[in-house]
């Protein structure tokens, strides 16, 4: 038994769920996934999934084991890539996960600067607000915003991503500018929806942070939606300042300055981060992808 593929087969199965989806992650048949991992649960003597016509997941033997095993295949993973490309060219492909407006806005034109530095690199980049798992969903990088990450990521900070309100002077000039949180009341919300709820957004009073009451006119997934309602004189914005900066500059939109702070957390050291392994910072093509980016997206740098 070729046990070393078993278990890849086994973490493929286990992150999809599905024979069919880690077959054709590899390009073979999905009897052979099953034979091989059946094979070495005979060897184990432990079941490690369970299996219905509907589903398939661990058992709880199983996800105990997948969980020691897991690692060890990450770093023989990182060191075939590593002497790979021993002395050679960047090369291979590049994952890289992002948030959808910081990376429409801010990555993609500094990824297409990158690409023409390093054409021998693939990019693969997902945008989207959902957390990743580096190691487990095979991200080289992902940009997050909010307190800085503990555990085994490297996280190199880009951007302190201050949150501003902000509205257009014509509504501003119909509906009064806010000078308190309890001002904020009476105007109309254009509210960010994350990847579990509306993000609530909270004042930092004199008894502390807590939720201001406002009445939501909009809600959307999607910052440019937000920011497009705001020009159209629909309503007020709390969105990060690098996502507004353009709009104050052409005079689309205007700050508000509150006589207390407003944000869309309740205090610590939040920012935009890129996140990787420290283990896979070796590979050339994340070492090189990584200091490309922290020096073109940090807030000093702009």
């Amino acid at each position: 038994m070729d046990k070393l593929r078993a278990l890849q087969y086994l973490v493929k199965v286990a992150d999809t769920l599905s024979f069919s989806r880690a077959a054709r992650a590899f390009g073979v048949p999905a009897s052979s996934i099953s034979r091989r991992i059946t094979d070495l649960e005979a060897s184990l003597g432990i079941e490690l999934l369970h299996r219905t016509t509907r589903t398939v997941r661990l058992t709880e033997a199983g996800a105990l084991y997948l969980e020691q095993v897991r690692p060890g295949l990450a770093q023989l993973d990182d060191a075939d890539e590593l002497v790979g490309q021993h002395s050679s060219t960047p090369s291979g492909t590049l994952r890289i996960s992002a948030m959808p407006g910081y990376g429409q806005r801010l990555l993609m034109p500094a990824l297409q600067d990158f690409g023409e530095r390093y054409p021998d690199i693939v990019l693969d980049v997902h945008l989207s607000d959902a957390l990743v798992e580096l190691g487990r969903d095979q991200i080289d990088i992902a940009i997050r915003g909010g307190r800085q990450p503990q555990d085994r990521v490297v996280a190199r900070r880009l951007d302190p991503n201050r949150f501003v309100l902000a509205a257009s002077p014509q509504y501003l000039e119909r509906a009064g500018t806010p000078r308190t949180l309890d001002d904020l009341a009476g105007h109309r919300a254009l509210m960010y929806r994350g990847p579990n709820a509306v993000i609530k957004w909270q004042g930092l009073g004199d008894d502390g942070w807590h939720e201001v009451p406002v009445t939501p006119a909009f809600i959307s997934n999607d910052g440019a939606s937000l920011i497009a309602m705001a020009c159209r004189h629909q309503g007020i914005v709390l969105l990060s300042e690098w996502a507004l900066v353009d709009y104050f500059r052409r005079g689309e939109l205007q700050a508000i300055t509150l006589d207390q702070p407003v944000s869309v957390g309740r205090g610590g050291e939040a920012g935009i981060y890129l996140l990787y392994l420290q283990t896979r910072y070796r590979i050339p093509k994340v070492r090189v992808a990584v200091e490309f980016l922290v020096e073109r997206l940090s807030a000093s740098s702009a």
